[in-house]
């Protein structure tokens, strides 16, 4: 049976929105609905780049045992 290839995540794509996305919101020129959402997004992006890094890091751990 074929692996079941994991969805690609842009790295730098999601870092570079979550910088704007926290620049935006230490601006403080959002309003309380666009900052809540905006807020919203950035705990996705978070979440998706932690997955990210522990798969990265299980992959360099897979390979230094060899």
């Amino acid at each position: 049976m074929p692996k079941k290839s994991e969805p690609t995540i842009d790295y730098q794509a999601l870092s570079a929105e979550l910088n704007e996305i926290l620049t935006q919101l230490q601006s403080g020129v959002l309003d309380i609905d666009a900052a809540i959402t905006k807020y919203e997004r950035g705990s996705t992006i978070v979440k998706q780049l932690e997955t990210y890094l522990k798969q990265a890091e299980n992959k360099v751990k897979k390979v230094l045992k060899g």
